[in-house]
């Protein structure tokens, strides 16, 4: 049972990861929340894959900011923020 528990987990981790993936390119779908659901996931099924996802270059940085200072880093809100502007 506890085998079929950890295929799930990776299963809806990796899934939690695509669409954390797209949010990054669709400026209406949250990346961070998909992300840190990725990393919780992984951290309770595979310890290989959630250090792969908080070392990763890019998606490490979003999972670090939120775990050390609660909020995104103030160049993506800034980014974000030019992007969605639309007058």
């Amino acid at each position: 049972m506890r085998s079929l528990k950890k295929y799930v987990y990776i299963t809806i981790g990796s899934l939690s990861l695509i669409l954390g993936i797209a949010g990054i390119f669709i400026p209406v779908l949250p990346t961070t929340p998909f992300l840190l659901l990725a990393s919780y996931l992984y951290l309770r099924s595979s310890e290989r894959m959630y250090n792969w996802l908080i070392n990763h270059k890019i998606f490490g940085a979003y999972i670090y900011c939120y775990l050390t200072y609660k909020a995104i880093p103030k160049k993506t809100k800034v980014g974000t923020m030019i992007f969605l502007w639309q007058p």
